[in-house]
């Protein structure tokens, strides 16, 4: 559970990345990869799925269709979650692996960027400066 987390986590902020940061994940990667290669095994999971219960009562409705009336019922259901094992096969070392990239990203953009997202405060295309604007001088308020 803990390893889609981390997954979920690494998917989420690297679709808000930036693209400097995409870049240094870029270096990063083949280091981490070396460091940390495919180790895929077979596990068995817990997963659940969801099975509609009924609950003993109905719902029902009627229609009139010309001279005849139509009842139509249908059970009420509640969902109840049902465990199963199921063998799947995983790579151990992909967290291990994402948080290596993800560390040493962090790093990089720290070092060349000042801050760990990579992000640049500097303005692509530069704003033009506000002209003064004149402002009336206050007149005294006098009381006749």
């Amino acid at each position: 559970m803990k390893q889609w987390i981390v997954i979920l986590a690494a998917v989420l902020l690297s679709g808000c990345a930036t693209q400097a940061y995409r870049a240094v994940e870029g270096e990063c990667a083949p280091q981490a990869w070396a460091d940390y290669p495919q180790n895929k095994v077979q596990v068995v999971q817990t997963r659940q799925r969801v099975i509609h219960v009924s609950t003993g009562m109905r719902n029902c409705f009627t229609r009139q269709d010309g001279n005849h009336l139509r009842t139509f019922c249908s059970d009420i259901t509640r969902p109840e979650f049902i465990n199963y094992q199921e063998l799947v096969v995983v790579d151990q070392n992909e967290a291990v692996r994402n948080m290596a990239i993800a560390s040493c990203s962090a790093n990089l953009c720290v070092q060349r960027y000042g801050n760990p997202q990579c992000k640049t405060e500097q303005l692509l295309v530069p704003l033009p400066s506000p002209a003064p604007s004149p402002s009336p001088s206050p007149e005294p308020f006098t009381v006749k």
